[in-house]
């Protein structure tokens, strides 16, 4: 984790941000048809496995990252067999239970 310290009124406080390190695994689109209360809408998603250290402590489900549209061209099709690092914002839940990571993807590297 890093951080930055900010002094708020004399009272020092830490904004934390939590980084992972999730590998590609594969990529899945998913596109729903219009209805009634909502507009058509697509997603397309990468499917990592977590590679954080220790080994030990990484979450043993598949993880989905939701590529922003503006991430799209950049990693859709290239990210394959890489390993992605992620600021972590957040965990959504599916109605399934599928974990799925909202955040910003800062870097990325080859799969060694």
């Amino acid at each position: 984790m890093s951080g930055k310290k900010h002094n708020n009124g004399g009272e020092q406080l830490k904004d934390n941000k939590m980084r992972i390190k999730l590998l590609v695994q594969t990529q899945e689109f998913q596109s729903w048809p219009a209805t009634k209360e909502r507009a058509a809408s697509t997603s397309h998603n990468l499917v990592c496995v977590d590679m954080s250290q220790p080994a030990d402590a990484r979450m043993t489900e598949s993880i989905s990252y939701r590529l922003k549209d503006e991430e799209i061209p950049k990693y859709w099709d290239k990210a394959m067999d890489k390993i992605i690092e992620v600021n972590l914002r957040r965990i959504a839940h599916s109605k399934s239970g599928k974990a799925s990571i909202i955040g910003e993807i800062v870097e990325t590297t080859p799969a060694k």
